[in-house]
């Protein structure tokens, strides 16, 4: 009993430690593997909490060993757990094989002995960095106002090729900060030239509060079109009447699936370090290079704090906490001029509105 109960506290103690250094993990967006038994399910949940609170993936990695072969290697161990013991935890990981699916893993893989010897782990490189590269224009929101963006694009020093679409001859890339449509009068204009360039690999585009809504109501949810997004509707309605209901239909699936798939932000590397990244409505530090429904909103909308008199959302001022080195780029709030501030700036000057339309370029930091 002395020796179980010795076993017993170091495994707590042990366990202890792991969960303050996983969090810390978690934290840094760090890889992290844990090897436990887990059997019971609030044990997993545990790490599936940790996970939702630092916006990071659990994924499950479930080694389906006989129990013929559980009891063959308890019997070789220093200190065998019995057999008594080994069948009780083998009852308990049959019922957690009918459960683990539906406990919120982000992903789950069973594997058997014969297959463990061919698994091999491939780290992917995070989906959101991309490299800086020969340069970088970011353009605050257009809002549709297409003629100014063709001429900010060509004073920006990009010349149209044969096929229609607009590159440098030193091989910068424009990177748009979402909400290319709406309020404007030529939003198909403007999403088809981003559609097009992001597609050949030319530009880069973020999610935006007006570009998800657009996005759920072309895949027909149930969206009150409004502060300018009836606009588009409007524009497809007259596409219909000039190309007809099947180019029409075609065309807004291709839009839908364009826009839908756009990341909450984007990290830019040089010579593998984050320098800048782009949003639409804002980040937080430690939201950067993760995903999460939370992040995806305030990527969106900014830091809002409530609604005024008049409906208007009540904006926070999230960059004055910003302190991790990248400069970071964010439209979708109108300012007056593109200042940088603690490090972030806004390239929105509500050229809709009668302002400006702003490009940053990166790394000349003009």
């Amino acid at each position: 009993m002395a020796l179980l109960y010795e076993y017993e506290l170091i495994s707590q103690k042990a366990f202890e430690m792991i969960e303050q250094l996983l969090e810390i993990r978690c934290k840094l967006g760090k890889l992290t593997f844990v090897d436990a038994t887990h059997l019971d399910e609030n044990h997993r949940k545990n790490y599936l909490d940790m996970g939702r609170k630092y916006h990071v993936p659990v994924i499950a990695l479930v080694l389906k060993v006989s129990k013929e072969l559980l009891l063959e290697r308890d019997g070789l161990r220093e200190n065998p757990r019995g057999h008594k013991r080994v069948k009780e935890q083998y009852h308990w990981f049959k019922k957690s094989l009918s459960t683990i699916k539906d406990e919120g893993f982000y992903a789950y893989y069973i594997l058997t002995p014969e297959e463990m010897g061919e698994w091999v782990v491939v780290v992917q490189k995070n989906p959101m960095e991309r490299e800086v590269g020969k340069g970088l224009d970011f353009i605050g929101d257009v809002h549709a106002c297409y003629e100014e963006l063709m001429e900010l694009v060509q004073l920006l020093g990009y010349t149209r090729s044969p096929d229609g679409l607009y590159r440098h001859p030193h091989g910068r890339k424009i990177v748009s900060l979402g909400d290319v449509m709406s309020r404007g009068p030529h939003s198909m204009d403007s999403l088809l030239f981003f559609k097009k360039h992001v597609n050949a690999g030319l530009a880069y585009m973020v999610d935006s509060n007006h570009g998800w809504k657009i996005a759920r109501w072309l895949d027909g949810r149930k969206v009150m079109l409004m502060h300018g997004d009836e606009k588009v509707e409007e524009e497809l309605n007259q596409y219909a009447k000039d190309h007809g209901n099947k180019e029409t239909n075609k065309l807004k699936d291709e839009l839908r699936d364009f826009l839908i798939q756009l990341p909450s932000h984007l990290i830019f590397l040089q010579n593998g370090v984050r320098v800048v990244v782009a949003t639409h409505g804002g980040i937080k530090d430690h939201y950067i290079g993760k995903e999460s429904k939370r992040i995806r909103d305030f990527c969106r909308y900014g830091d809002t704090d409530g609604f005024d008199e008049e409906g208007r959302p009540i904006r926070k001022d999230w960059f004055n906490h910003h302190q991790s080195p990248e400069i970071i780029v964010w439209g979708h709030d109108p300012k007056p001029d593109a200042v940088m501030i603690n490090n972030t700036i806004n390239i929105d000057q509500g050229v809709v509105f009668g302002g400006k339309l702003t490009a940053f370029r990166y790394p000349e930091k003009v």
